[in-house]
């Protein structure tokens, strides 16, 4: 009894597969058959016969839960494989997955996943899809609006002047400070944001967007922000600012906004350079330090090394 319901439920657990990965490929087949038709791409006869023949089978998806199927011999055979098999011979969960794999190949370097995607938003939301083909692009869209409404709202503010903007975070206090960083934060947001809309049109407008990487244009997104104000604050102060008798070539209310608004941009610029300047202080230590030993202990392990070769040498030479 134990082992006639063990048998049931891995049979029950095998038809719950076939018939998702059934689903699944029907979806992604139908996806990609339609942007392969709306963008002029030919489909083969063979590919339109298997998966005509695989979708038009009686009760196709509960023919593809069963582990067998009435009038279809499953002994193997050599006619019975993917490539060679006539279509009225094959399965139709293995037709339908000859015509996905041909549907794929016609509409690369897009991947199945991103068309689906691409067509059930435009099915669930076609009020919003203008806005963006996918949630990410709508939100990043969303935040650099808002960016750009607090950068221009923040700047009406008597706050944000030349003398205000020329001073840094170490001088200011309070109120005064809140608003510049906001500033400066905003302008470093709408950076960020349009590096981001860019590269994810780029792989929209392929077709190879993968959803498993949406994390990592939130990542890149606070990497910005943190880049914006680092590049703002310290270049402005260590390289920009100019000294008390001297005139600056970039004013303070155009240069930390400025600065704020390429860091967000090129985030990747900044650690770079914290990374440059790493690289240089632990070679600097390394060098003074460690170096030093090394290069005046060489000698002493190699003239050693040698005079144990040396008495090796003279122990096995046979006396006369």
């Amino acid at each position: 009894m134990r082992g006639d319901a063990r048998a049931e439920a891995s049979c029950d657990v095998g038809a719950g597969a076939r018939q998702r990965l059934w689903q699944q490929m029907v979806r992604e087949c139908e996806a990609m058959a339609q942007l392969a038709l709306t963008t002029g791409r030919t489909i083969p006869v063979e590919i339109v016969e298997r998966l005509d023949q695989a979708l038009s089978a009686p009760d196709a998806a509960a023919v593809a839960a069963t582990p067998g199927r009435r009038g279809v011999d499953h002994t193997p055979r050599e006619e019975a494989t993917v490539g060679t098999a006539p279509v009225a011979e094959m399965a139709p969960l293995a037709s339908l997955s000859v015509a996905h794999a041909a549907l794929a190949e016609i509409i690369a370097p897009a991947t199945p996943e991103a068309v689906l995607l691409l067509a059930d938003e435009r099915a669930r939301h076609p009020l919003w899809y203008p806005l963006g083909p996918l949630p990410i692009v709508r939100q990043m869209l969303g935040i650099a609006i808002l960016s750009l409404f607090m950068l221009l709202g923040i700047a009406l503010s008597e706050v944000i002047n030349v003398a205000n903007m020329g001073e840094t975070m170490l001088t200011l206090a309070g109120y005064t400070l809140l608003l510049k960083e906001a500033y400066l934060v905003s302008a470093a947001s709408l950076g960020t944001c349009f590096q981001n809309l860019q590269k994810i049109n780029v792989v929209i407008a392929n077709g190879t967007y993968d959803p498993k990487f949406q994390s990592t244009y939130w990542a890149r997104w606070v990497m910005g922000v943190v880049s914006g104000l680092i590049l703002s604050q310290l270049i402005w102060v260590f390289l920009l600012k100019p000294s008390t008798s001297e005139t600056s070539v970039v004013p303070a209310t155009i240069g930390q906004p400025l600065l704020a608004l390429l860091g967000g941009y090129s985030s990747d610029l900044v650690q770079a350079i914290l990374g440059r300047t790493i690289e240089t202080v632990a070679s600097f230590f390394q060098v003074s330090g460690v170096t030093a030993v090394d290069n005046q202990a060489r000698p002493r392990i190699a003239g050693r090394e040698a005079g144990e070769v040396d008495q090796g040498l003279r122990s096995r030479r046979p006396t006369l």
